[in-house]
């Protein structure tokens, strides 16, 4: 049998040596690559040329024009445009083009010496691409990224580095301005960047800045994040009404719901150790703190009024979740009980809002909680807020819990439980809307759990017993859930 063809690289350059030269020559003989532009070949069906070389633009760049400066928005961006232009400043103007690709050469200066070097070519510095960037000139406006993409850039320089670095880039940016005699652009940074650090007032056009302008700076994927849920949530959904009506459902409901809020979180007691801390008030000397998480807990969900307050303004939702986080942290000072976060905090690899944006991620995220329909929806869509947020030092998915029952009980709706059964389903379930972006695990896991949750809780021994055939306190290891 002939031995199988070599695998070829999708993209290929014409050598520079007469044995390269030879080896793509006979390639392209055999029909096995084909000419796309001066000294690019692929080897590719037709059909995915044009997605191929944008793909490969670094590549092309690197190799026909090694020390060729990138510049403008594809400085910043570092991938063509929509319209596959990829942008170099040299000596003079022309247009090079490929099937989707066009390599556009703008007059401009030479590479200053802080311009990076990757791959073989140069690419402008923050500072500027920046200055190439703000340009009015209306004939030059395909060369430039949005004023927001702009605005949002220079934010998260001030976010991630602080007044310093941001300062730094201005002084920078002024400094190449009065070399290269870019003054309209050298003045309308300095204008973005004093606007943003409040020294200079003036229009900003995305969100995001205006945010920062007025104090309270959000985080921008968390809200998008909110968004992608709302949209999800515009959905009918099968929502079941509390209606038992035996004596002691409720406090026994809300005991349960209190157990299993603090075990997910790591606070665990034996059911029956759990029994005597709430029905009792019998705190154990070796573990006072956990034993208050517990009946605290309780003391708030266990009250009909306190779980029936739902705010209908932002201050009323900021007060209400530092107030029900005090109660439930009270006695562990080292929570801040009360307070929302001065540093940042994380879950394995997963970092939640940063304290600087906490106020105003958790503002964005309410006035979509306004627009979603009452009950088992904004139920989801609370928890999911306080819970991606994460605005306390601990505690946050208790009081995120707690939030998301009373969106439920303020409808006299049946209250949603997390079972130790249940646990990993419903962390991963959070996940995969932290992670990937996918809302649907989430609000199947918690209508599961509104389903199964719904049960009459009275009298205890018959639901103590009815829990325990259903594998609520089984480890998610060692058993499934029985619904």
């Amino acid at each position: 049998m002939p031995p199988n063809p070599p695998i070829l690289p999708p993209v290929l350059f014409a050598g520079t040596s007469s044995t390269e030269r030879s080896r793509v020559g006979e390639l392209k003989k055999r029909g096995a690559i084909r000419s796309v532009g001066p000294g690019v070949y692929v080897s590719v069906p037709e059909k995915d040329v044009a997605k191929t070389l944008r793909e490969a633009w670094s590549l092309i760049v690197a190799n026909r024009f090694p020390g060729a400066l990138v510049s403008h928005r594809t400085a910043l961006e570092f991938r063509p445009s929509v319209e596959g232009d990829v942008f170099i400043t040299a000596s003079t103007n022309r247009e090079l083009k490929y099937p989707g690709l066009t390599l556009r050469f703008v007059r401009g200066p030479l590479p200053l010496p802080d311009d990076g070097s990757v791959m073989g070519f140069r690419v402008s510095s923050n500072a500027r691409a920046l200055l190439e960037n703000v340009s009015t000139d209306k004939r030059t406006v395909d060369r430039r990224v949005p004023r927001e993409t702009i605005e949002a850039q220079l934010e998260q320089i001030l976010h991630l580095g602080g007044e310093a670095e941001l300062n730094a880039v201005r002084d920078r940016a002024r400094q190449i301005a009065e070399q290269f005699d870019w003054k309209k652009e050298g003045d309308e940074l300095d204008r973005l960047i004093g606007t943003l650090l409040g020294t200079r007032e003036g229009p900003v056009t995305s969100e995001l800045a205006r945010a920062r302008v007025i104090g309270e700076p959000f985080d921008a994927a968390r809200v998008e994040r909110f968004s992608l849920l709302f949209g999800a949530l515009r959905t009918p959904l099968p929502q079941l009404r509390d209606v038992f009506t035996a004596p002691d459902h409720h406090k026994n409901k809300a005991f349960f719901e209190s157990y299993f809020s603090n075990y997910i979180e790591g606070t665990r007691f034996a059911i029956e150790e759990a029994e005597e801390i709430v029905f009792d008030k019998k705190i154990p000397a070796a573990r006072p703190k956990d034993a208050h998480d517990v009946l605290a807990t309780f003391d708030v969900v266990s009250s009909s009024s306190e779980m029936g307050r739902t705010p209908e303004t932002f201050e009323a939702f900021s007060t209400l979740l530092q107030d029900r986080h005090a109660t439930i942290m009270a006695r562990r000072p080292e929570a801040e009980p009360g307070v929302f976060k001065t540093r940042p905090n994380f879950a394995g690899d997963t970092e939640f809002v940063h304290p600087d944006y906490l106020r105003g991620t958790l503002r964005k995220g309410f006035e979509i909680y306004t627009s979603v329909q009452p009950g088992l929806h904004r139920a989801i869509f609370m928890m999911f807020l306080i819970a991606e947020v994460h605005p306390f030092v601990d505690g946050n998915g208790r009081t995120a819990r707690i939030m998301m029952n009373a969106e439920l009980v303020s409808e006299s709706l049946s209250t949603i439980i997390i079972p130790t059964v249940f646990r990993d389903d419903y962390i991963n379930a959070l996940r995969a809307l932290t992670r990937r972006n996918r809302p649907g695990p989430l609000i199947a896991a918690l209508l599961k759990a509104h389903r199964f949750s719904h049960l009459e809780f009275s009298p205890y021994p018959t639901i103590l017993k009815e829990l325990a055939r259903r594998n609520w306190f089984r480890e998610p290891d060692d058993a499934r859930l029985i619904d």
